[in-house]
């Protein structure tokens, strides 16, 4: 029998094993186990958290707070002043010279919003004529100011790769927010618990961003410091405007036009359809930006970096998102009731956007960390136009579901080829390699999609829940054997990524 003494010693014993040390190879495999397990836990939390709130609160409170979420993220974009991107980027190993500032003027910023957004409430709550949002994001003002408060040197959690570390941070918000809001609906059944989750989550995370660095700031002004980071910063400023009307422009005017029943049926379908792509291209490009920046001078350590991203991006994201599109039908009415039924045809769609962005993102890190951030930005100007232009015929014809169709062509049509021709531009890289980096994780998913579909047709248990389940099981399946025909008939070379990673773990 296994003593608790001797599991702690092990779990301890794990835990040095996967520190981030050794080579940048060895360093970003480590850290990558740490951010999955941290996005794994946080996906799963917010899931459930999902699943459970849908069942106790109405798609009008969703949307009264995502109104709220979707003001304070305009405001927060808007300011944004990429300090955390610069440092992360700038070579030197310690910046400790910078944080004192960082810290002053990100603080100051958080201050300002939260004033701003008190003050612009009602005028909010006039912009959708949805006067129960007023209240809702004034006590949601807090958020800001306490995100500017935290810990500065959070930079170097990535800057040196200790995920570790970002495990605590990033597991706090997720295990608080989850735990308060599903308490708080229990007991109210009120839009409040989806409140209260988020004020809780930030103020937790305040407070873990001190335990895990014991870096204390102070407040400071240095001019020269404070140039040199909006220098790099103002290509991130104006791409995050950017990113937010092009991935929450599509949310502002559904709000507006369609009123905050159909934003919340909107967005929890966003929710749902993009979090299994989000957490694995989170994951992924998190360690991706630090690592690129660590080789920017090396072109050839650079292009297999980006190609070992991008396969194992695709190696886990095409398969998710095929499958969510499946078993959509199956899930809805099996887990969220009759309420949620019209979200499936915008789940489905957004579930394609969700996975074109996570392919795109290991391209994002790689132009920050060459110093092109302006690449990004651009790119982001041209899907925000033609969303201003198509957005209001489409939703007008079709709804949230026109909506939706929107942000896929626009993504599919028009951003997505440009980044990768970008991003090969920059690594000198291979269309040959992209075509099959990309192609035979599509084949594999389109025979398990296909296995799924026939099975959900043909097979009927009684139960939605149980057949989500059973379909669930069916697509891990071919999806597996898919892959090792792959391996063996072509040179599709997930498995010596695999070795790779498991040779990194091992040392």
């Amino acid at each position: 029998m296994i003593s608790l003494q001797s599991l702690r010693e092990s779990l301890v014993a794990l835990v040095r094993r996967l520190r981030p040390a050794g080579s940048v190879t060895q360093q970003a495999v480590k850290s990558g186990v740490w951010l999955g397990v941290t996005n794994g836990l946080t996906q799963f939390l917010n899931i459930g958290k999902l699943v459970v709130l849908a069942g106790l609160l109405s798609p009008r409170d969703f949307g009264l707070v995502g109104l709220a979420v979707l003001t304070m993220a305009a405001l927060r974009e808007v300011t944004q002043l990429g300090f955390s991107e610069a440092l992360v980027q700038r070579a030197e190993a310690r910046v400790d010279s910078y944080l004192d500032t960082a810290w002053t003027v990100q603080s100051l910023r958080g201050v300002v919003l939260g004033v701003v957004l008190v003050a612009a409430a009602p005028w909010v709550g006039a912009f959708f004529s949805e006067p129960r949002v007023v209240p809702i994001l004034r006590v949601m003002s807090v958020v800001p100011l306490l995100a500017g408060l935290q810990n500065p040197a959070l930079v170097y959690l990535q800057k040196d790769l200790q995920f570790h570390r970002e495990f605590l941070y990033q597991s706090s918000l997720a295990v608080v927010s989850a735990g308060v809001s599903v308490g708080v609906a229990l007991t109210t059944g009120s839009v409040w618990a989806l409140v209260a989750g988020s004020v809780a989550g930030a103020a937790v995370q305040l407070v873990v961003s001190y335990l895990v660095h014991d870096y204390r700031p102070r407040p400071a002004l240095e001019v020269t410091r404070l140039r040199e980071l909006l220098s790099y910063g103002k290509w991130i400023t104006s791409g995050s405007i950017l990113v937010f009307l092009t991935n929450s422009g599509d949310d502002l005017f559904v709000g507006w036009f369609l009123g905050s029943t159909a934003l919340g049926l909107y967005q929890y379908s966003y929710r749902l359809s993009n979090t299994p792509a989000t957490m694995v291209s989170k994951l992924i490009s998190t360690v991706a930006f630090p690592t690129y920046s660590k080789v920017q001078t090396d072109r050839d350590r650079l292009r297999e970096g980006y190609f070992r991203a991008l396969t194992l991006t695709a190696f886990l994201s095409i398969p998710m998102s095929v499958g969510i599109v499946v078993v959509a039908p199956t899930f809805v009415r099996g887990f969220l009731g009759d309420e949620w039924v019209p979200a499936v045809l915008t789940l489905q769609l957004l579930t394609v956007w969700g996975l074109v962005r996570a392919l795109g993102s290991t391209s994002g890190p790689l132009f920050r960390a060459v110093g092109r951030p302006d690449y990004s930005t651009k790119i982001q100007l041209g899907k925000a136009l033609i969303v201003a232009v198509l957005i209001y015929p489409a939703t007008a014809r079709f709804g949230i579901e026109g909506t939706a169709l929107v942000v896929v062509l626009n993504a599919l049509l028009f951003s997505e080829p440009i980044v990768y021709y970008l991003a090969m531009k920059t690594i000198d890289g291979s269309y040959a390699r992209l075509a099959k980096v990309l192609g035979y994780p599509a084949a594999a998913s389109a025979v398990m999609g296909a296995a799924v579909y026939a099975t959900r047709e043909s097979v009927s248990l009684g139960s939605d829940a149980l057949e989500f389940c059973v379909l669930v099981a069916v697509g891990v399946v071919t999806y597996g054997l898919c892959v090792l025909l792959l391996e063996r008939w072509f040179d599709y070379d997930i498995g010596t990524l695999g070795r790779t990673i498991v040779g990194a773990l091992s040392t």
